[in-house]
């Protein structure tokens, strides 16, 4: 079967979840049904609105029959929606849209026009403000696990949006979103899902416009246990990769992982009314949790933090950052 006639085949379900989006609805939902390839179901979940989105929802359901609407009532957070979403569609591929953002006319038709096979990942750059610096060809996991995680900082494109998932590898390896978590759950999917694939296509396209409003659902509390298990699940990704990884790759991880590391001490910690036998109880588990890497992949501000980490200096380290942070 040739590459033209199988493309008629694949049907798409669009994953929208929606939480008091009413000022930004109507045109996200108008740029999917606008779309030049029309083989597509659109799944709106509603996550407990208390404006008029389920209304605007509820409008588009009755003018155009591929859009279905699903009411969950009360709001449990966008992972507990996105799931929902999954486990309602139909389609062999899905893609997640937020409900803030818009795509261009073609942006499905490129997906589809890129597809090879289903190991492969079909990614495409997003509009915020201007696109990202990303370098488009098809890299092998395998082979190619550096230059696509370093060259393209791809640990800082882990959202769901913009890319082309087999709904059959999530269902078969149960990759969820995590509903515990309120911060970097997407990006454990995303690292979840590369675990089963064999490459990832970057297509030189920019057809998603990210739109920053204060009501995106991206926008949570970052809880330190949030950010304690981002941080897990970024050392339990490259574990694999470890002997095979040079510095470059180490070099790049381990500090996307400080940052994460940072983050659950200044946000989770400082940034928290926690007794101190608390706030000591989370900084033993980072304490646990680093390991030599992140020694030496680092710089000498880190490498203070390290060894104070390690020594269990945690009165000191506190203060250190307190003061940093003034």
């Amino acid at each position: 079967m040739g590459k033209d006639t199988l493309e008629q085949y694949i049907f798409i379900s669009v994953i929208i979840p929606v939480y008091n989006s009413a000022d930004s609805l109507h045109h996200c939902i108008d740029s999917i049904l606008d779309q030049s390839y029309k083989d597509f179901e659109l799944l709106l979940i509603n996550d407990g609105s208390a404006d008029r989105s389920l209304e605007i929802m509820n409008s588009f359901a009755e003018k155009d029959q591929r859009v279905k609407v699903i009411d969950k009532i009360k709001n449990s957070g966008v992972s507990d929606t996105r799931n929902t979403g999954t486990s309602h569609a139909k389609g062999r591929i899905i893609c997640f849209i937020d409900s803030d953002d818009w795509v261009e006319k073609n942006y499905l038709q490129v997906f589809v026009d890129n597809y090879t096979s289903p190991d492969t990942l079909l990614l495409q750059n997003i509009i915020r403000g201007k696109p990202r610096n990303l370098h488009y060809k098809t890299y092998q996991i395998q082979t190619d696990f550096t230059e696509l995680l370093v060259r393209n900082n791809l640990l800082y494109f882990g959202g769901p949006v913009a890319k082309f998932f087999e709904r059959e590898i999530i269902m078969k390896n149960t990759i969820i979103f995590n509903k515990e978590v309120s911060y970097g759950e997407d990006l454990m999917f995303f690292l979840e899902y590369l675990k089963h694939i064999k490459a990832i296509k970057i297509i030189d396209a920019s057809l998603y416009h990210y739109e920053y409003t204060e009501s995106s659902l991206s926008r949570s509390e970052h809880t330190f246990e949030s950010l304690f298990k981002l941080h897990t699940a970024i050392i339990d990704f490259i574990f694999p990769h470890q002997q095979q990884s040079g510095k470059k790759l180490k070099k790049y991880v381990y500090q996307v992982d400080w940052d994460i590391i940072e983050s659950s001490i200044d946000q989770g910690i400082i940034g928290k009314s926690l007794c101190r036998k608390e706030a000591y109880k989370n900084l033993n588990r980072v304490t646990s949790s680093v390991n030599i890497n992140h020694f030496t992949y680092t710089d000498f501000y880190r490498k203070a933090l390290f060894l104070l980490l390690k020594t269990r200096q945690f009165r000191l380290l506190l203060k250190l950052k307190r003061n940093l942070n003034k």
